[in-house]
């Protein structure tokens, strides 16, 4: 707030106005807020920077009571929408020149044709070294302020102004509070101090207002709903692919990805927006919505310019600000639903509630964006030392604390130090836990050795599970539910468990973080720092917020400011070099350091996080934060692009260096960025800190620049050295002298979350193994000119949304695309593609598929058939990666690797019964339940074909009842099969065990992110764990190979997968060999358990869609229509599918408890009911139909209109193989279903199918389709089928929509973009 006084002489005294000529409000959402109009006197000038520019509008919005006192006073009021004008001439949110403007004009301080030419002089003095751009930009805003500065003339009836709801808040509506000493509730400090804070008038509330000691409570920002934005982003469902992007950029935790069960979606406000989820199992059966906080955004733009979908645009925020607080209102009670996804992804780290949220920074502050990560991965038991500066200002001014808490009371704990010690600030704190932990651990283990105590088994299990684990994160948070529950039961006896308990806060291993700024870190503080960083025992993370400015006091140069740059006291440009903390912290060999900018690289950022944390010693994350003060010519939106051309330009470098690489004999350091992509003058030409000096002193300026370039590419050059292995070391160098470099295999990703990225390194390292040098580069850090000399090439790329190239590969695809490229431009290269992508998205695996036909355009010869991944399999893409990889070390005739049995993952231990009893070693678990499965009763099951047909047809129920499991139309449940007993015996007698003995599993390596029970008996193992009657891989033969004892049958196996023996291995899996069978052929391969269990992959679970629907049905019932798997072998032997087996085999007698979960839709069905559908589908594709058609049924029920619904439906034969018949027929009589057409391929003697049906009428394709845009689905087994279907489509719009073949099939194209053309398909 600006105090203005004026005179015909001098004013030297200080004071506040009490009594004032003019007010501006230069933020509408001040009104009602603040006492606006208490100073101004009878009569005086009030100018409001509104969108209110109606009576209509400013009816509507100003509160009554500043109603009266407008009309009470005589006020002479004006408006004008400054934002507006600033957004016309270019300024974006800058209004400043606006709301002068408007002073000048009104308040006769001078002359105002004086006034006009003084402020025309004053923008060209003010602006100038800017440019002529900004000048202009200014002097039109003047101009265009006078056109439109409105007064608004006060009526009478405002005299009397009477609303429902008053908005002002006034010192008399927060009278002052006298808390108790110990502050019992966060709505006492909130209502007694906060708010009279907020309202200015913290200086009348008395000392007995506060706690001694400063004490307030935490998570106080959302109480202060400061509504600053104008505009606010809105969700576009329709375009958005679910990324998160939006969120984790977010620099107040302002939008947020929320997951809602069907209940939740259905029961939330009017005008909210929510759309299934797509493409991650974790989280299937759940809806997906974004939504924003419209007191706490600051109208950015941020989240804005990260999405790649377009699925946000800036709305006037008035305009939704009841529909916005109403949405957030609810979806910020529903429950928070991490724990569903990996948190140690971009994607999975946005699901995890934000602990530092709405601070007072700055509008696109490029530093909180980075703490509010940190609290997501591990805000429940961090520990902030905050050197004074930005991050201690908006992360602790008194009252407003932005660092909350969890559901469970778990949060940061915070606290701040002087400028200098922050490090020995957090170091004090490091130390002080870890003494405490110590002596947790010491009496922990007195406890336990104490066997006088009389504990329960409960207790005492925990007791030594927190023993052996004592540095587990996981699991001690999950000791520490127990902990709680069962100690304080016994505590009041025991006097050693009230030690414990009352340590109990030190249980979960603190994550202990320093934070600051680069005047901290790289200036006053780095003594201290330096002291922390070089001992290898400080287990503490440094984050260092670099803004390259001591930004908090006003933008003066620290040790971070870059040559070149225009700060305070280094007005003439900067001379020296930044620091480099990062090299200066590797030095010690034993320190982590990454160099992160998030934007540039989201998912390097992240894992930089997860690296550094995971780490046990000191850590140092150096994060590019932009600061408004660095005067980009976008404005805040800019921080986007500033991160990624900040990298792009090789102005600030991407790495990770990681000494635990040492233990594995491998290079600490990783360059993330590896290639300067983008001239740095150009990117230099955005911010004012460097254009300013060019337009002072030009010559100084270039000379600067230019030596902050060169410096900048002698440092990549350094680094690339630094990540580079002795053979790349000398490539690097002959390549320098002209000379030809030794042959290599480049392996080129294009990788947004990561995933492509790890394939590629996963296949340096199996190069490595086989001796053959590789090396993974991201695409757009290969130079195209070197393309056709490079000998043989991977392709691993990813495809995002519909059909999109990763970030890091969008340069080299427009090269590669270049048309003016000659057709034998790549005569000379061998190449192959493995695509990562998701087939329930219409372009799978596009890019993939681009670029290998682009490359074979180019001359190229693909030596190895491309691989397509796909999400959609359990395995995601590792089910295809490990058919496609083997058979390209085959095809290149690498050489085997070492033939040595890989160090086994676990230690496994077998005990005969007697033994364990002994041993007092009983199961862990009684069943084992798959990660993210829940154990679900059968209810029902009923046959649907005759008894002793030759196709056994189920339709099965099961009971949901208080399981947390919710599913949509469309969803599929999948099932976890359990090896059936009689199956089983010949393999206890192969392997020599006894169904009862008890086997332990150590994971000696942390392999797996869940680890298998400590625990189990051989038969749960061999039957609920191990697919052991599933198809082997291509590694269990080479397993085998290493462990058998004959020359023979090693020669054998070794030829089973060679390129050779390429034809006798298709028999096998042709004839559907499984492991058990596998190992029989070859008696004298024994492999141990250990061995079994590293390479017999896990039962996976079969996927079934779902035939109910919960509006038909309720919430708790789940039906399936499943088709017995059977055949038999080109040997006549007779096989039965694991999973129809295991339901056929159950009886609802016996109360089977199924482990199960619900699989995401790979189609979605439309929640309009008007819409008309064509649903095609074959046998047991009929399954999501028929929860369709229910759903209809239901809506017609409620008296809702409802569209038709044409079924196409083709079996053998009708008599038996028509499920549902009674049920579809009495739906087509209730009108819900409108026409059945039937296909019974065997009823007749010409074979009729389902696309024959369809072409007999047309005229209800092109009706449903595209007179009435209606949907089309099919829904069973693969094949032809698909395409013939839509070829029949096709000819309809040809046929009856007058479309030429070419607008038939874009037509189609069309649908299937929009979600309006599906197809299920396995």
């Amino acid at each position: 707030m600006s105090h203005l006084r004026f005179g015909d002489s001098a004013i030297k005294s200080e004071y506040e106005i009490v009594r004032s000529n003019f007010v501006a409000c230069h933020f509408a959402g001040y009104v009602g807020k603040f006492d606006i109009l208490g100073t101004l006197e009878e009569g005086g000038i009030f100018v409001l920077n509104s969108p209110w520019d109606t009576m209509e509008k400013l009816e509507r919005n100003l509160p009554a009571s500043f109603k009266r006192e407008l009309a009470a006073k005589k006020l002479h009021f004006y408006n004008v929408d400054a934002g507006k004008v600033a957004k016309e001439v270019g300024l974006g949110k800058r209004i400043n020149m606006v709301m002068q403007t408007a002073f000048f004009k009104l308040s006769k301080v001078l002359p105002f044709e004086q006034a006009f030419e003084i402020l025309l002089d004053n923008i060209e003095k003010t602006f100038g070294r800017k440019g002529p751009k900004v000048v202009k930009m200014n002097q039109d805003a003047v101009h265009k302020t006078l056109a439109v500065l409105q007064e608004i003339k006060v009526p009478e009836s405002w005299l009397t102004a009477k609303d429902e709801t008053d908005l002002v808040t006034h010192s008399e509506h927060h009278p002052a509070a006298t808390l108790q000493k110990d502050l019992p509730t966060r709505d006492a400090f909130v209502e007694g101090v906060m708010k009279p804070c907020l309202s200015l008038k913290g200086t009348e509330l008395p000392v007995s207002s506060f706690l001694p000691g400063g004490q307030a409570p935490t998570g106080t920002t959302k109480y202060e709903k400061r509504a600053i934005a104008t505009e606010v982003p809105v969700w576009i469902p329709e375009n958005c692919t679910q990324c998160n992007y939006c969120a984790i950029v977010c620099p107040h935790a302002a939008i947020r990805p929320f997951l809602l069960t069907k209940e939740e979606t259905k029961a939330g406000p009017e005008k909210y927006e929510a759309i299934k989820t797509q493409g991650d199992k974790d989280i299937a059966g759940y809806h997906y919505s974004i939504n924003v906080a419209p007191y706490g955004c600051t109208g950015c733009e941020v989240c804005v310019a990260s999405c790649p979908d377009d699925a946000l645009v800036m709305k006037p925020l008035p305009e939704r600000m009841k529909e916005y607080e109403e949405n957030w209102d609810y979806l910020t009670n529903i429950p928070v639903r991490g724990d569903l996804t990996d948190k140690n992804t971009v994607k999975g780290s946005q699901f995890q509630q934000p602990l530092m949220e709405f601070s007072g920074a700055c509008a696109g502050c490029g530093e909180t964006p980075y703490v509010k990560l940190a609290t997501q991965l591990f805000g429940d038991r961090m520990i902030i030392a905050n050197a004074s500066g930005c991050s201690s200002v908006w992360g602790g001014t008194y009252g407003e604390h932005p660092y909350t808490v969890n559901d469970q009371g778990r949060g940061p704990a915070w606290g701040r130090s002087l400028f200098e010690d922050n490090a020995e600030y957090g170091y004090g704190m490091f130390l002080a836990t870890k003494q405490r932990r110590q002596q947790l651990f010491n009496d922990l283990e007195q406890t336990i050795g104490d066997d006088s105590l009389t504990l329960s088994a409960e207790s005492r299990k925990a007791l030594q599970t927190l023993h052996d684990s004592f540095n587990d994160t996981e699991i001690c948070r999950d000791v520490y539910k127990a902990f709680t529950h069962l100690i304080e039961k016994e505590k009041a006896t025991l006097p050693k468990l009230e030690t414990l308990w009352k340590q109990r806060d030190m249980i979960i291993p603190p994550s202990h973080w320093i934070i600051g700024g680069d005047g901290w870190a790289y200036d006053i503080g780095f003594g201290g720092l330096d002291h922390v960083l070089a001992d290898p025992n400080n287990n503490v993370n440094v984050l260092v917020l670099d803004t390259e400015m001591y930004s908090n006091t006003g933008g003066q140069s620290s040790k971070a400011t870059p040559r070149g740059a225009v700060v305070k006291y280094a007005l003439a440009g900067k001379s020296a070099h930044k620091k480099d903390l990062g090299q200066l912290a590797m030095m010690y060999k034993h320190v982590y350091v990454a160099s992160v900018s998030l934007a540039a690289n989201m998912n390097q950022c992240v894992q930089a996080f997860k690296e550094a944390e995971e780490y046990d010693g000191p850590s140092l994350i150096i994060a590019y934060s932009p600061c408004v003060d660095w005067g980009h010519e976008e404005g805040t939106p800019a921080m986007i692009a500033q991160e990624k051309e900040a990298v792009e330009s090789g102005y600030w470098t991407l790495y990770r260096y990681n000494p635990t690489a040492f233990e594995k004999g491998a290079n600490p350091f990783i360059l993330d960025s590896i290639k300067i992509r983008r001239d740095l003058e150009e990117f230099l030409g955005q911010e004012t800190r460097f254009q300013s000096l060019a337009r002072a002193e030009p010559k100084r300026a270039a000379s600067l620049h230019e030596s902050l370039d060169d410096f900048n590419k002698v440092r990549l050059e350094q680094l690339h050295a630094k990540s580079m292995d002795e053979l790349d070391m000398l490539d690097a160098l002959k390549k320098k002298l002209g000379e030809q470099t030794g042959e290599k295999i480049h392996i080129l990703y294009g990788s947004e979350t990561g995933n492509a990225a790890d394939v590629s390194k996963n296949l340096v390292y199996e190069f490595k193994r086989r001796e053959v040098r590789a090396v993974a580069t991201a695409m757009d850090d290969f130079d195209l000119d070197e393309l056709p000399t490079a000998g043989s090439i991977i392709c691993v790329i990813a495809t995002c949304g519909q059909g999109e190239f990763p970030g890091n590969s969008k340069g080299f695809w427009k090269a590669l695309s270049n048309p003016e490229l000659p057709a034998d431009y790549l005569a000379d290269l061998k190449y192959t593609v493995f695509g990562l992508g998701d087939s329930s998205y219409v372009f799978y695996n596009e890019t993939a598929k681009l670029v290998d036909a682009r490359l074979q355009e180019l001359g190229a010869t693909k030596f190895h058939p491309t691989g397509l991944g796909d999400d959609q399999h359990d395995d995601r893409y590792d089910t295809e990666l490990e058919e496609w990889q083997p058979d390209l070390f085959n095809e290149l005739n690498t050489p085997d690797p070492p033939q040595v049995l890989p160090e086994a993952t676990h230690k496994v231990e077998r005990f005969n019964i007697q033994v364990a009893k002994e041993n007092n070693l009983s199961p862990t678990v009684d069943r084992y339940v798959p990660p993210g499965a829940d154990l679900v009763p059968l209810s029902k099951v009923d046959l649907l074909t005759p008894v002793n047909y030759d196709r056994d047809i189920r339709h099965i129920e099961f009971d949901l009842s208080g399981k947390n499991m919710h599913y949509e139309l469309g969803d599929s449940l999948g099932i976890w099969p359990m090896n059936p007993k009689e199956w089983l015996e010949p393999v206890y007698d192969y392997l020599g065990v006894a169904p009862t003995d008890i086997v332990t599993l150590q994971d000696m390596q942390n392999s797996r992110k869940f680890p298998f029970p400590a625990a189990i008996t051989a038969e749960t193992l061999l039957s609920q764990v191990l697919d052991i009657f599933g198809r082997p891989k291509r590694r269990f033969y080479e397993m085998l190979s290493l462990v058998a004892t004959s020359e023979e049958e090693k020669a054998t196996l070794r030829h089973l997968i060679t390129k050779e023996g390429k034809e006798e291995m298709q028999v096998l899996v042709k004839d559907t060999a499984n492991h058990l069978e596998i190992m029989k052929m070859f008696p004298s391969a024994k492999p141990n358990l250990a061995t079994l269990v590293d390479f017999i992959p896990e039962i996976k679970p079969r996927l079934y869609s779902i035939a109910s629907s919960t509006e038909y049905h309720g919430k708790d019932a789940l039906h399936l229509l499943v088709v017995a798997d059977e055949w038999k072998t080109s040997k006549g032997v007779e096989k039965h599918g694991l999973c129809t087996k295991y339901l056929r085999d159950m009886t609802v007698d016996e109360g089977p408890l199924v482990a199960s979960r619900v699989n995401a839709a790979a189609v979605q069905y439309p929640e309009d009911q008007c819409i008309p559908l064509i649903l095609a589908g074959l046998g047991t594709g009929l399954a999501p139909f028929r929860a369709v058609i229910e759903e209809r049924a239901i809506a017609m029920k409620k008296g809702e209109k409802v569209g038709p619904i044409a079924l196409f439906f083709g079996a053998r034969h009708k008599k038996t193989e028509f499920s549902y018949q009674d049920e579809l027929e009495k739906f087509q009589e209730m009108g819900v279903l409108t026409s059945i057409h039937c296909a019974w391929s065997r009823d007749q003697k010409q074979k009729v199918y389902v696309q024959n049906k369809l072409s007999e009428v047309p005229e209800l394709v092109v009706d449903y389709l595209i007179n009435k845009k209606g949907n089309f689905y099919f829904c069973g087994p693969g094949g032809s089928v698909p395409g013939a279907l839509e070829k029949e489509v096709a000819n309809a719009f040809i046929k009856k929509a007058g479309m030429s073949e070419k607008d038939a099939e874009e037509t189609i194209t069309k649908m299937k973009l929009a979600g309006k053309y599906c197809v299920e398909a396995w």
